[in-house]
């Protein structure tokens, strides 16, 4: 069985939601009612103490059901007992309690009677679940909410079954039982009194059972209209109703009241349904016993003794009367028999007699309609009240044997003497005083007065209501007494209260239905008076004279009556009604007038305001002529100018007339009628000016000094000051300020005004209002004196005062005005400053102002004004530092807490749907929750929430379980996300919330903390529930499915959060973490962390790829958010298209500013930029009535429709416009969400997920798929495209890192090209998808970019699946010394990789037009970064061409051509830093890199396509070059200096790419026969070269020992294009072959070998690539000088010593002692790489052996600490130890292949010299002396070692060792 409050959730989410509930909340519902059977059959009943369970309890170990012994304490062993004696229950049920309330609110820490508290409480809520859980079944059978018929059915059949069992008679003994002093009932005499309730608040014991009585009550009443009363239950209800009677006190017990009511309401409604049912099918169950009407008929006429018990009693009577009346009526032969069996009817005539002489309509009326303990009770049940009160006086009042009694009443009091006749004093009887006249109490009276309160609470019961208009017609006869009429015209009053009432009244009113009532007797008895007024004005010293006060109070009720029909009259046919007004107006000046008779005049007036513009300049013009003047004096009390003479004017009314009566009905009705007025106006552009006198009366006279007035009714009080109010409430929202009236006001201020009336002339209510507040004078004073009432005064007077509802207006008003002031003050204290500051500084003087205004979010009688105080906190805590500190100081924080928590706890239970989301409390909160998070420590959302505000909050521990709070609340909702349809923006909110608190610094330790732990489990908790779980449909409840998305969105990104920052070294966020993963991936890897097994080989790992191993929630959330987005275009109206005011509207729509700018546009609280429908509207309307008045103004009918329409379908186009807006960023709110929880998985914690490369494939297969997709908009594609390359990128890197899965601590060689490559078929699935995405319709360059990107790292995953940097050969050895057989062929894998390449070239090339059109556009047209990319993609593009298609492609846009041109016309600025310096370098580097592809890919083709476009005069011309040129003229010969930054190095850097692409083009000379001289190509080379001169020759004159490697790469192109080209020349003017061998000559002098070569600032590895790039310098120096002796035949000296010099050159030659050196260098390095070579192999086949610090030597000595971690295990450690010595061992192997090519040049060089005996060289013996030992060396060398074939190597140095003996023998 459900516990209660899960129970009570289930029924209210299911029959009190907005929407029919769905099938399964249906099963749901029946199941819980089902299982609650015993639940309501022992309604509260609860097992009481015993003996044996006492005993079970004090021996501390207690077992409960289904759960393990529970250990007590002495301390749990007091209150338990404690609980058993105050709640009379059972002890192990106590226990029970303990335990559930610890897991609501933490217990430890907490004192003892904190405990006992907080379970009492938890027990009494339990019971209110119960309780109200029946009394929403009632309510949802007997109200019938649209639900469906069926379902009510089924919970009615089952309501009956409960009543049929004894549930009534239950409830009836439970009302009883609990006004009982003991502790079954409010508790004993030593009980505890108080308890703790859910919202942690102290509340009285007894309150919380008078609130189980009331709900029982309510129960009780609803079950009549269920299942009707029995006759017992009947007697046992009204025994109770005189026992609660008689207890009952009006003035401090509302509870109490409010109970007896229910009770006498359930006779009430049991007597007549009863009596009601006998003519119906249903047949009468009280009237079929005969002792039960003969003994209820002795009860209910027994009088008592108390006067109070007897009101209730004698409505009872009535009841019971017509009851009887009824039960006895047999149709139409009711009239026949009444004479013959008057017997039968005499007990009816007993009741009605008494309760007319009792006057019981009087008491209904006065003691019970009109009470606050009525007005405030719940509204259903009111409604019932009035539904049956209305129904029991149409059964009085309709049956001719009541009507009959009726009548007789109202001939008594027609017959009776008038009162006014009497009344004759001094001071005359106003509307009040004579409504407690005793002779309104005559029954008839207050038989009108009764129907009149019925139907003015309750309009709609007029509706096809006869029986009451005939009652009318019969009361309306012959009026002789002035209070009948008086009560007659109010009864009219009420029912012209609806439109169809309105028209009948008038009329009823207008017609000779009535002799003597009529609106003829009202302007004419106007007019009578304004005659006798005026000839008394004309006989001079004659006095005015009097109005009878019957004839001022039957006028009255007449303008009443008047209002009311003009107000709700029809709009077109009310114009008719009252041609002439003018006589309302006319007896307004007069001083004999009586106030109030004055006031209806005005009230009546106003009526008439919004039936024309027309009137309402005709009233004003009747005011100026007729009511008194507005004179405006001297505030009182100054000292200012006093005028010589009184005038009565309403200065003197108010002063003098009213103030004496101390009754203001004239005063409140001018003011409300200059309100309604001015609030008509449509003129504002005065700003108020011409209304400043009515403004300084209502501020000088009325506001001023009503605190000080007297008044004699408290409604008067606060009706004149709501009537200020909502002047001062106009004024300010109704009129703007300009800076012109900023600056008068200011020089105002600083002025004094010579005399008033030159002060009003320029005064501006506006302005003076706001002054009034900034500075703390009048108004301020005033307001903040209503506003200091406090809350708690408010709630009691609105409970228990007939003005309570008035006084929270004034307060609602108050607040309102304040905030209206808040909005403009800090603009105008930047102007007013120190005169006038703003607001919250003046607010601040006084601390109880800010704690009164924040304290009125407790109060729920009026949302509004929770919403005023919560918009007051947001200002205030965004202006003032120090609330916090403020609020702590004055004590008030605790109570604030509470009190916005219960706020927003009393929201989330709410069951009734807020359409404008601004007047919601709860979003408000949240809002003021969010905005808060970061306003300087302490701030109220810390407070709020509960964190540490008087010490680091930070640091905070946080307890929503021990602390009741916002925290608690949100989330314990979030937890179970009830009634999602009514909630869903506040759990948007709520996830947010904890969002925005996760990344604030200060909050986000104490809330990441808290979410962790497994209380909580929130970070997973709703990943199944609420990311992947359906959307709700667009065409039922569009509104829920844009918050779930945004709730989603919100979440995934909590969840991303959590998994960046998360401290994986902590238990709760590891295990937090891990959760998340494998919720949101599937399984995880568990806790080492280590990746899954995928050492397997690219055969047996293909078929996972395109299997797939079923759908993670990822890729469900993402299949969610793939919806076609909403359309949002606009299609306009054919007549606007005709008449050609599209444009206008696109105006209109195309202004970005808001409603309040001048716009159409306002921001949702999400942040959207919606359309203001409203303001839409107005625009529209303005935007047609000044383009084309007449146009408009000539439109037929047919026209004017087809305008209106149009006008409709944009603002219907607006709204859904608003509403799809909303679903599109929701949407992209939940993608970016879930891109974030998908990157920062895949980056940061791969390791923990399972199968790292299946993963990464489905989500970049999806990602592509989803953003190839038509419905997928363009932001949305940007999103996915960022995913997928993030997912591509990590392909790229994954393939590389140690293969997880096995639990062995060893790793193999075979580990290395095991990598978790995919498979050529999921391959070519990315491409081909990638390519739809790339050509999809609708693009951006933002998304090529990123797509681009994707492209070129798809590339590079295709190229190799070895790490590029470890050589074929190496692992080629590697794998054969460890498989024996080569098992792994490499030779297929190379075969996998070629068909892998052909198959991306034949997906390219289906598309390949349309591809490298828009790659094309894009390296065009684009920008320089996007330029930059598409020449990458082209480069790729060129790099996996097959016979020359890209090229041929390229070559008809003429891309290479133009990428040419781009590099001539490169230009740089200045400005070293500048953003499009950066981008257009990084344009040119891609540019050349793509020349350079063309080259080296097509070689001798290519070479010839660049040229024949001039490639080398564009590189020649280049900028780069010039600029490099003019620096080393500059700089004496001296470039850039190294090590400088920006535009230099960058320069540098594009010279060595124009040098790499020249040195590419020269290939073409080495083709070329060298007899052809006269080359083209070698012409064109050369001129360059010459061009170049500066730039050739200070590169070779570098200083190549201390170079760095961009130096030395540079170098080594210059040699490299000299070499080539520079033999063709035939004279060397440029100095070229000198400068080369100088270069030789100090090249080869450099100990090289050695291991301190380069630069000893360089890591040992970087000098060994400085080693290998010298090598390559060398072979090219030797090469070329093996050309010069091999081709032109010049020989070398044995030193310079001898003096000898080639015959063909002039210049300094290199030595062969030069050359003996270099064999030196060549041998020391050839001998060193060949020992490192061999003893990393060794060490890598011995890698399993080496111990852990081993290992980690090796990494430090590579300098790859950072692919570790501290956790990372052995079998990482060995694999990254591994690869990085298989990477050094490559690195020796491609040192040795180079030595090994640069010896055989150099020994052939030597060889030629040796063996040439026709020239003299020298002293070769001093050559073969130093060659000797070098070979000696070098012989020794073993291929095992070196790793090549040495055969060829081997006889060379035996040839020469032979000619180098022979030399020295000679």
């Amino acid at each position: 069985m459900p516990t209660p409050h899960e129970f009570f959730s289930t029924i209210d989410s299911v029959l009190s939601g907005p929407h029919p509930p769905t099938p399964h909340q249906r099963i749901q519902l029946v199941h819980s009612i089902r299982s609650s059977i015993p639940l309501f059959q022992s309604l509260l009943c609860y097992p009481g103490p015993k003996a044996s369970d006492r005993s079970q309890v004090q021996s501390k170990e207690v077992r409960l059901p289904d759960s393990p012994i529970i250990p007590l304490d002495d301390i749990d062993v007091h209150i338990a007992l404690k609980l058993s004696d105050d709640l009379n229950l059972n002890e192990i049920e106590c226990i029970r309690l303990l335990v559930c309330t610890n897991k609501e609110w933490i217990l430890f820490g907490r004192e003892p009677l904190e405990i006992y508290r907080l379970a009492a409480g938890l027990w009494y809520t339990e019971r209110r679940s119960v309780i109200t859980s029946l009394h929403t079944l009632l309510r949802a059978v007997v109200l019938d909410h649209g639900l469906e018929a069926d379902l009510l059915a089924d919970i009615q059949k089952y309501l009956e079954d409960l009543f049929d069992s004894g549930l009534r008679q239950r409830l009836i003994a439970l009302i009883k039982e609990l006004n009982r002093e003991e502790p079954a009932g409010f508790g004993g005499p030593h009980s505890e009194r108080y308890v703790i309730d859910f919202k942690g608040a102290v509340v009285e014991r007894k309150a919380a059972v008078a609130q189980e009585r009331l709900l029982l009550s309510h129960c009780l009443v609803l079950s009549v209209l269920v299942w009707r009363m029995s006759p017992n239950e009947v007697k046992d209800v009204f025994a109770v109703l005189r026992d609660c009677a008689a207890e009952v006190d009006e003035h401090d017990d509302t509870k109490k009241l409010q109970i007896t009511i229910s009770l006498m309401f359930s006779l009430v409604i049991s007597f007549v349904s009863d009596a009601l049912s006998s003519s119906s099918v249903k047949t009468s169950l009280l009237s079929h016993d005969a002792t039960f009407r003969i003994e209820f008929q002795k009860l209910v006429m027994t009088e008592g003794n108390y006067p109070n018990v007897e009101g209730f009693v004698d409505v009872v009577r009535l009841a019971w009367a017509v009851h009887l009346i009824y039960t006895q009526d047999h149709g139409a032969a009711m009239e026949s028999t009444l004479a013959s069996d008057s017997r039968d009817l005499t007990p009816v005539q007993a009741c009605l007699e008494t309760i007319c002489s009792r006057n019981v309509f009087q008491f209904l009326l006065v003691k019970v309609l009109q009470t606050p303990f009525y007005q405030n009770e719940d509204e259903d049940i009111v409604y019932v009240y009035d539904g049956y009160m209305h129904k029991l006086m149409m059964c009085f009042l309709s049956h001719p044997f009541t009507r009959a009694k009726v009548k007789e009443m109202k001939e008594k009091a027609m017959s009776a003497l008038d009162p006014y006749i009497q009344q004759r004093s001094d001071e005359h009887l106003d509307g009040a005083n004579l409504l407690h006249a005793p002779v309104i109490c005559k029954p008839f009276a207050s038989i009108l007065e009764l129907v009149s309160e019925i139907y003015r609470r309750q309009p709609e019961l007029l509706y096809g209501n006869d029986d009451l208009w005939t009652f009318v017609n019969f009361a309306g006869e012959d009026h002789t007494n002035i209070p009948t009429l008086v009560a007659f015209l109010g009864m009219l009053k009420v029912l012209a209260s609806t439109q169809e009432g309105a028209s009948k009244v008038f009329e009823l009113l207008q017609g000779k239905m009535f002799r003597r009532v009529g609106w003829g007797t009202l302007f004419d008895c106007l007019s009578i008076y304004d005659e006798r007024f005026r000839r008394s004005l004309q006989s001079s010293g004659a006095p005015l004279p009097d109005i009878q006060d019957g004839d001022a109070q039957a006028l009255v009720a007449y303008l009443n009556v008047l209002q009311k029909v003009v107000e709700n009259g029809d709009p077109n046919e009310r114009k008719k009604w009252f041609p002439d007004i003018e006589p309302l107006f006319k007896l307004l000046s007069y001083e004999n007038v009586p106030p109030y008779l004055k006031g209806a005049l005005r009230d009546a007036i106003s009526s008439f305001i919004g039936i024309s513009p027309v009137l309402k300049d005709t009233i004003w013009s009747y005011l100026e002529k007729y009511d008194l003047p507005v004179v405006v004096g001297p505030p009182p009390g100054s000292s200012g100018f006093q005028f010589p003479s009184q005038v009565y004017d309403m200065q003197f009314e108010l002063n003098e007339v009213e103030a004496r009566r101390e009754r203001y009905p004239s005063t409140i009705s001018f003011v409300n009628l200059l309100n309604a007025l001015i609030s008509q106006e449509r003129d504002v552009s005065d700003r108020g000016r011409r209304f400043v006198g009515i403004f300084r009366f209502v501020y000088d006279h009325v506001f001023r000094p009503f605190p000080q007035r007297a008044y004699a009714d408290p409604k008067e009080k606060w009706q004149l000051v709501i009537s200020c109010l909502q002047h001062f409430h106009m004024v300010l929202s109704m009129y703007d300020i300009c800076d012109e009236d900023v600056n008068n006001a200011l020089d105002r201020s600083q002025q004094l005004s010579a005399t008033l009336n030159s002060t009003l002339e320029v005064q501006l209510p506006v302005i003076e209002l706001l002054k009034d507040f900034m500075s703390g004078k009048v108004v301020f004073r005033n307001v903040m004196g209503i506003i200091l009432m406090g809350v708690n005064s408010l709630i009691n007077d609105r409970t228990k005062q007939v003005h309570g509802y008035l006084l929270e207006k004034a307060i609602h008003l108050s607040l309102e005005i304040i905030i209206l002031v808040f909005e403009r003050d800090l603009f105008l204290a930047e102007c007013w400053r120190p005169l006038y500051q703003p607001l919250d500084i003046v607010l601040s003087q006084d601390h109880n102002h800010i704690i009164s205004l924040l304290e009125y979010v407790r109060y729920d009688f009026l949302p509004q004004i929770q919403l005023c105080s919560i918009k007051i906190a947001s200002i205030l805590s965004s202006r003032m530092a120090g609330l916090v500190p403020l609020l702590l100081k004055a004590n008030a924080a605790k109570y604030l807490i509470e009190d916005y928590a219960a706020c927003l706890g009393e929201r989330f239970d709410e069951s009734v749907v807020v359409e404008n989301t601004k007047d919601d409390p709860g979003v408000l909160i949240m809002q003021l929750l969010i905005d808060n998070i970061r306003q300087p420590a302490p701030s109220l959302t810390h407070l709020l929430l509960k964190f540490d505000v008087n010490g680091p909050v930070e640091k905070t521990q946080l307890q929503p379980k021990y602390h009741f709070s916002c925290l608690k609340v949100i989330l314990d909702s979030l937890e179970k996300l009830l009634r999602p349809e009514l909630n869903a923006l506040l759990y948007e909110f709520g996830f947010q919330l904890l969002y925005e608190l996760c990344l604030d610094p200060l909050t986000s330790g104490p809330i990441v903390d808290l979410l962790s732990i497994k209380k909580y489990q929130f970070f997973s908790k709703h990943l199944e529930s609420v990311c992947a779980a359906p959307l709700p449909k667009r065409t039922s409840n569009q509104a829920l499915r844009i918050s779930t998305l945004h709730q989603r969105g919100w979440l995934l990104k909590l969840l991303a959060l959590e998994l960046h920052s998360a401290d994986m070294a902590e238990a709760s966020h590891r295990e937090t973490c891990m959760a998340i993963i494998s919720h949101t991936f599937g399984h995880c890897a568990g806790d080492n962390c280590t990746e899954p097994n995928s050492s397997k080989t690219i055969e047996a790992h293909a078929s996972g790829f395109l299997c797939g191993t079923g759908k993670n929630k990822a890729l469900e959330c993402l299949e969610i958010i793939q919806f076609k987005p909403p359309d949002i275009a606009l299609r306009y109206p054919q007549f606007f298209l005709n008449m050609k005011y599209h444009t206008q509207v696109e105006d209109i729509l195309r202004n970005p500013s808001t409603s309040e700018m001048g716009g159409v546009y306002y921001y949702s609280e999400r942040g959207d930029r919606l359309i203001d429908v409203e303001a839409f509207h107005d625009r529209l309307w303005q935007m047609l009535k000044v383009s084309s008045p007449q146009a408009i103004s000539h439109l037929n009918e047919v026209e004017k429709e087809a305008l209106r329409e149009g006008i409709q379908q944009l603002l219907r186009w607006g709204w859904k416009y608003n509403k799809n807006l909303e679903e599109q960023a929701a949407q992209l709110h939940m993608l970016t969400g879930w891109s974030h929880i998908v990157e920062v998985s895949i980056s940061r914690k791969l390791l923990f997920i399972e199968d790292h490369s299946q993963l990464l494939f489905e989500l970049l297969d999806a990602s592509l798929s989803a953003s190839a997709s038509p419905d997928c908009s363009l932001k949305m594609a940007l999103i996915l495209s960022h995913v997928a390359l993030t997912c591509m990128a990590k392909l790229r890197d994954e393939r590389f890192l140690c293969p997880g899965g096995s639990d062995s601590d060893i790793v193999t060689c075979l580990d290395i090209v095991s990598v978790k490559q995919l498979p050529n078929g999921a391959c070519h699935s990315i491409l081909f998808k990638l390519m739809m995405a790339i050509l999809r319709i609708e693009s951006s360059e933002a998304l090529r970019r990123r797509q681009y990107g994707l492209l070129l790292i798809y590339f590079q995953y295709c190229r190799s699946i070895f790490d590029p940097e470890i050589p074929a050969s190496v692992l080629d050895f590697l794998l054969r010394e460890e498989q024996g057989d080569d098992e792994l062929n490499l030779q297929k894998i190379d075969k996998e990789q070629a068909d892998l390449a052909r198959a991306n070239f034949a997906i390219l090339k289906k598309d390949a037009q349309a591809v490298i059109d828009l790659v094309s556009k894009d390296a065009v047209e684009g920008s320089e970064v996007c330029k930059a990319m598409a020449f990458y993609v082209l480069d790729v593009f060129i790099s996996i061409d097959q016979e020359r298609f890209f090229l041929n492609l390229l070559q008809s846009k003429e891309i290479p051509r133009s990428s040419l041109l781009d590099v001539s016309n490169f230009f740089c600025k200045d400005s070293r830093r500048s953003l499009e310096a950066l981008q257009r370098f990084c344009t040119l580097e891609a540019q050349l890199a793509f020349l350079l592809r063309i080259s080296h890919k097509y070689n001798r083709h290519g070479a010839k396509i660049l040229l024949s476009t001039g490639a080398l005069e564009h590189l020649g011309s280049c900028r780069a070059m010039n600029l490099q040129n003019k620096g080393l003229a500059r700089q004496s010969g001296t470039i850039l200096k190294r090590g400088q930054t920006g535009e230099g190095d960058k320069q540098h850097l594009l010279v060595t790419l124009i040098l790499r692409l020249v040195s590419s083009l020269t290939s073409l000379v080495d083709s070329s026969e060298f007899l052809e001289v006269k080359n083209k190509i070698v012409r064109e080379v050369l001129d360059f070269v010459k061009s170049q001169q500066l730039v050739f020759d200070h590169i070779l004159r570098e200083d190549i020992s201390v170079a760095d490697e961009g130096t030395l790469e540079r170098i080594n192109l210059v040699v490299s294009i000299l070499s080539r080209i520079w033999p063709y020349e035939e004279n060397d003017e440029h100095g070229f072959l000198q400068g080369l061998f100088s270069m030789m000559i100090s090249v080869f002098q450099l100990d090289i070998g050695s291991t301190d070569f380069g630069r000893l600032s360089d890591s040992v590895e970087n000098r060994r690539n400085s080693e290998l790039i010298m090598f390559r310098l060398c072979f090219s120096l030797l090469s070329y000088l093996y050309f010069l002796i091999t081709k032109k035949l010049i020989r070398l000296q044995v030193s310079n010593s001898t003096g000898g010099l080639a015959e063909s050159v002039s210049q300094q030659q290199p030595t062969l002692v030069a050359l003996a050196h270099l064999l030196d260098s060549l041998t020391i390095a050839l001998v060193r790489a060949g020992e490192e070579k061999f003893l990393l192999l060794n060490k890598i086949q011995n890698i399993n052996e080496l111990s852990r610090q081993e290992v980690d030597e090796i990494i430090n000595v590579c300098m790859r600490q950072d692919c570790l971690s501290p956790n990372d295990n052995i079998r990482k450690r060995r694999y990254i130890a591994m690869v990085e010595m298989c990477r050094m061992a490559g690195k020796r192997d491609q040192l040795i292949i180079l030595l090994l090519q640069l010896a055989e040049c150099l020994f052939n060089i030597l060889l030629i010299h040796l063996q040439d005996r026709n020239t003299d060289l020298g002293d070769l013996s001093f050559l073969c002396e130093k060659l000797h030992p070098n070979l000696q060396k070098l012989e020794q060398l073993r291929e095992d070692k070196i790793g090549h074939n040495l055969k060829l190597f081997h006889r060379t140095i035996t040839t020469l060792k032979e000619l180098s003996v022979r030399n020295l023998a000679l």
